[in-house]
C-alpha cells in the first residue's frame, strides 16, 4: 500500500478536521485505512455516495469547518456531484477524496475508471490529483504540500467550499504498514493557514452614502447563526432607523427584522409597493429564498446598492448593483454599527411603513390559523410554536421552506438551515442526519415533503442513526406546489409531467429501515406526537397526511390573503 495515505490524514488533522464520512469500496481501501487508523478523527460509515455527500455538507454547515469525505473509483465519485454543487453555492468546505486507479490504465476498458480528474470542474475552489507514486519513491513532502494547499484553499478568507483531490492508487492495496510509515515520514508540518488583518475597503466612501441616505434597506441572505452579527444588525436597527430583511435561514430571527417579507411583498398593490423603494441597499449574504423580493427588487433602480462579500466574483442577483464591496462582512458591519448618525425622522417613517404593512398581513395570517383548517400552512404554524426551546429546524426545499418563511415570526431561539445554495430536493433527509451527528446534545427538527423525503430515503440505511432527529413529512402524495404556483396549473392536461404523483407508503418504508413511524391526521394528533420528540431515544418520522380536498382548498385560501 502506498504509504502517503497516512500524510493525507495527518495533514487533515493538524488543519481541525475530526471527521471522516466513508464510503464502502476496494480502490479507497488505503484512504480507509490512513483514517480509521488516526484517533483524531471520528468515521462514519454511508453506503449511498449520495446520501454520504449531503451528510458531509450537514457536519460541515454546522461546524464551520471541512469534514472529509472518501469514496471508492468509478461512478462512485460523480454520485457526490449534487452535495459538493449545494456546498459550492452555500459556501461550505468540504475536502472530497476520490480514490482512483493509475493514470495509465485510463481509458483502457478496465473496471470502475472513469475521468475523475477535474470531474467536478468550477463546483470546487480546487481541483488537485495526487501522484500515484511507486512503493519504493514515494515523495510525502509534495502530498503535504498539495493536501495543505487544498484545505487552505477550503477555508479561504474569500470564502469557504468545497475542494476534491484524486487520489490514483497502485495495487497491492491491503498491506498495510503504519509503523514503517511512522519511521520514515518526512519531519516537516504542514503550513497551517495563517489569517491576516481585516480590510474595510471603500469605508469612507461608503459611510458618505449611508449618511446621505435616509431610506436604508439591509438585506441578510442566508448565514449560519452569529450572535456578533446578530448584535451589530440589532444596534444599526435601533440607532440608525433602518429596515433588515433577513432570509430565515440568515438565523437573525432575535434581531428586529421585517418578518414575513416574501408573503408581504407579494400581498401588496404597486400603489403599497412604491412606497417601501429605499435609497440605499446594503445586501450581504447567500441565497435568498424569496421570490417576491426578487421580482421587487428587479423593479427598482436605488441610488446605491453596496454588495459586500469576501469573494471577488460580485454577486448581483437582481441586476442593480451600483458599489462592490469585497471585505468580510461581519467586521463591515461591525464597523457600521458603531458609527453614530443624526436623527432621521424619514428614516423612521420609512421603518413605520414597512411595519403597519407587516403587522396588518400578521393580523390576516393569525385569523386564518385560529380557524384550525388541518392544512400545510397551519400545521407549519403550530409545529413552529410547539418546537423545543433552542431547537435546530432543518427545511427541505418546494414549498416546505416557504410555509416555514411565512409562518416563523416569534421563535426567536430557533436555528433555521436550508439547502439553498442550488436548492434541490435530493439531500435534505441526509443533511439534517449530518446536522444532528454534529450537534448531538440539540434536538434537531427536519421538516419536508413526501417526495423529498422518499428521494433521500437511502440516507435511513446508515448504521446509528442520531437518536435527537425527528422528521415531519408533509405528505400531499407529491409536487403539490405545482397545483397553486403560477404557470404549471394553468396547464391541467401536462401537470402530471411537472409534478411527481406518488402512493408509497411512508409506513412500510419507515418499516423496512426499522425506523420508528407515526401518523397525524389533525392539530391534536400532531402536538401529541411533538411532545413525544422531546423525550425519544431513536430518531422518528411523523407522517402528516394533507390529501384530503379540504387541505388543498384551504392553502388557496391562505394564499390569496392581501392587505386592504
Amino acid at each position: 500500500m502506498q504509504q502517503h495515505v497516512f500524510t493525507i490524514a495527518e495533514v487533515c488533522a493538524q488543519y481541525g478536521v475530526t471527521d471522516a464520512i466513508i464510503c464502502p469500496g476496494s480502490r479507497s481501501a488505503p484512504l480507509v485505512y490512513a483514517f480509521t487508523h488516526n484517533q483524531a478523527f471520528t468515521c462514519h460509515s454511508v453506503i449511498d455516495e449520495r446520501s454520504a455527500g449531503f451528510i458531509a455538507l450537514g457536519m460541515a454547515q454546522q461546524q464551520q469547518k471541512p469534514v472529509a469525505l472518501i469514496c471508492t473509483s468509478g461512478t462512485a465519485t460523480v454520485n457526490f456531484f449534487p452535495a459538493i454543487a449545494e456546498a459550492y453555492y452555500q459556501k461550505i468546505p468540504l475536502l472530497v477524496l476520490s480514490a482512483d486507479r493509475p493514470p495509465e490504465l485510463l481509458n483502457q476498458q478496465d473496471g470502475q475508471m472513469i475521468m475523475q480528474k477535474g470531474i467536478f470542474g468550477k463546483h470546487v475552489l480546487g481541483s488537485h490529483e495526487l501522484l500515484c507514486f511507486e512503493e519504493d519513491n514515494i515523495d510525502f513532502n509534495l502530498t503535504e504540500r498539495i493536501v495543505s494547499n487544498a484545505l487552505e484553499t477550503s477555508l479561504s478568507e474569500k470564502g469557504y467550499g468545497p475542494v476534491h483531490i484524486n487520489v490514483p492508487l497502485r495495487e497491492p492495496l491491503y498491506n498495510y504498514d503504519f509503523e514503517h510509515y511512522q519511521a520514515n515520514k518526512p519531519n516537516g508540518t504542514a503550513n497551517l493557514l495563517k489569517r491576516g488583518a481585516i480590510q474595510l475597503p471603500f469605508f469612507e466612501g461608503f459611510m458618505e452614502a449611508w449618511k446621505q441616505s435616509k431610506k436604508k434597506l439591509i438585506i441578510v441572505g442566508q448565514w449560519p447563526k452569529s450572535q456578533a452579527l446578530s448584535d451589530a444588525l440589532q444596534t444599526i436597527c435601533e440607532q440608525q432607523s433602518v429596515v433588515i430583511l433577513a432570509d430565515i435561514c440568515a438565523n437573525q430571527h432575535q434581531v428586529k427584522c421585517i418578518s414575513n417579507f416574501d408573503f408581504l411583498l407579494k400581498s401588496l398593490s404597486d400603489e403599497q409597493l412604491e412606497l417601501l423603494k429605499p435609497d440605499l441597499i446594503l445586501s450581504f449574504g447567500g441565497p435568498m429564498i424569496s421570490k417576491s423580493l426578487k421580482t421587487w427588487l428587479k423593479s427598482i433602480t436605488p441610488s446605491y446598492h453596496f454588495r459586500l462579500q469576501a469573494s471577488e466574483n460580485p454577486i448581483d442577483t437582481w441586476g442593480n448593483m451600483t458599489h462592490h464591496l469585497c471585505a468580510q462582512e461581519i467586521p463591515y458591519i461591525n464597523a457600521l454599527a458603531k458609527q453614530k448618525e443624526n436623527d432621521n425622522q424619514e428614516g423612521k417613517a420609512y421603518f413605520n411603513v414597512w411595519k403597519n404593512f407587516q403587522q396588518q398581513l400578521e393580523s390576516k395570517v393569525s385569523s386564518f390559523h385560529k380557524q384550525e383548517i388541518w392544512c400545510e400552512p397551519t400545521c407549519v404554524k403550530q409545529i413552529i410554536d410547539l418546537l423545543p426551546a433552542n431547537s435546530i429546524l432543518q427545511v427541505g426545499n418546494s414549498s416546505a421552506v416557504r410555509w416555514v418563511s411565512w409562518n416563523v415570526n416569534g421563535r426567536n431561539d430557533l436555528e433555521i438551515y436550508c439547502n439553498r445554495g442550488t436548492s434541490g430536493i435530493e439531500g435534505s433527509l441526509s443533511t439534517a442526519i449530518g446536522t444532528a451527528k454534529a450537534r448531538p446534545s440539540q434536538k434537531v427538527y427536519l421538516l419536508l415533503g413526501d417526495l423529498s423525503f422518499i428521494y433521500d430515503e437511502h440516507a435511513l440505511w446508515l448504521q446509528n442513526l442520531p437518536s435527537n432527529l425527528s422528521i415531519l413529512v408533509l405528505n400531499n402524495q407529491g409536487g403539490n406546489i405545482f397545483n397553486w404556483i403560477e404557470g404549471p396549473k394553468n396547464h391541467p392536461n401536462e401537470l402530471s409531467y411537472f409534478t411527481t404523483p406518488i402512493k408509497r407508503d411512508l409506513a412500510q418504508i419507515c418499516l423496512s429501515y426499522q425506523v420508528k413511524h407515526q401518523l397525524a391526521a389533525n392539530p391534536i394528533q400532531l402536538q401529541q406526537c411533538l411532545v413525544q420528540t422531546e423525550t425519544q431515544q431513536s430518531l422518528t418520522v411523523i407522517e402528516l397526511d394533507f390529501t384530503a380536498p379540504a387541505s388543498q382548498e384551504a392553502i388557496l385560501t391562505f394564499l390569496k390573503l392581501k392587505l386592504d
